[in-house]
């Protein structure tokens, strides 16, 4: 029978594995929404300067295409910056997830640029190539082959380490002040 561990000590557990594909969707939802909102807000932010400074009305919904294009765009600069600067999304932090090269390295910017360039071959193969994440040992989509890259749990080991001292102290002295039966 093995002991349950505190919450800490179970993500200090996961420290360094792949991530699962359920965590990767969930931070993939989570940044599409946030990009979703951050260049609706924009493009309405440019729409309403356009139409103060100058006689013309911007609306972006009449030509879906523009639309479309200047979406995509803000997609591969808002991926590309986080990947190729950070190693993460804003939404990868939240879920504690981390890029990194394939054998464990700190991710460099040649490979950040290339997971960028590689990640649309996961929606043009029709979503075959997020098939490595479910299927794989590796959880390694498409993107992440050709990039020599993988994405994998990082929680702040240390902080978590010292969080679970301080659970185990704070335990222990209460164990001690217990009054025995």
């Amino acid at each position: 029978m093995s002991p349950v561990l505190p919450k800490a000590e179970r993500a200090m557990e996961f420290q360094g594995h792949y991530a699962g594909p359920v965590t990767r969707l969930l931070a993939y939802a989570l940044d599409l929404l946030i990009i979703s909102v951050v260049f609706t807000l924009s493009a309405a932010m440019v729409s309403l300067a356009v139409e103060l400074a100058t006689p013309w009305k911007l609306t972006l919904s009449d030509d879906s295409v523009l639309a479309l294009v200047l979406y995509l765009g803000f997609c591969a600069l808002y991926f590309g910056n986080s990947w190729v600067v950070f190693a993460r999304t804003p939404a990868m932090s939240l879920m504690g997830l981390r890029i990194c090269r394939a054998d464990g390295s700190a991710l460099d910017a040649r490979h950040g640029l290339v997971r960028l360039l590689a990640f649309p071959l996961a929606f043009l193969t029709l979503g075959a190539g997020f098939l490595g994440i479910i299927f794989g040992r590796t959880h390694q989509a498409i993107y992440d082959r050709i990039a020599d890259t993988a994405v994998i749990y990082d929680w702040d080991a240390e902080a978590t380490r010292l969080r679970a001292l301080a659970h185990r102290r704070v335990a222990g002295q209460q164990h001690a002040k217990a009054p025995s039966a």
